[in-house]
């Protein structure tokens, strides 16, 4: 539970500080794909846009607590220990 704490509130406010950045610059009425309105109303594009702007931050997120796993979890032993005496030359 405390990993996904991590990771949904991180993405939860870059979500916010990325809505409200997008739409400082455009207009959600003049959103368009082929020619046709995407949003009927301003609401649903801000809502539209926040809920995928967290969840491909928490999907990075995700990938980031993966790929930042200990090699013991990884390879399943730890690694030897290295005596650095052992490969002094005189």
């Amino acid at each position: 539970m405390r990993k996904l704490i991590l990771v949904l509130w991180p993405s939860f406010l870059t979500a916010l500080l990325a809505t409200t950045c997008f739409f400082s610059v455009f207009d959600p009425y003049e959103l368009a794909l082929h020619g046709k309105q995407l949003f009927r109303d301003e609401l649903s594009a801000y809502s539209v846009f926040f809920l995928l702007a967290w969840f491909f931050g928490g999907l990075n997120g995700l990938i980031l607590l993966q790929l930042n796993k200990p090699a013991r979890d990884i390879n399943g032993f730890d690694t030897p220990p290295v005596d650095p005496d052992a490969y002094q030359r005189d």
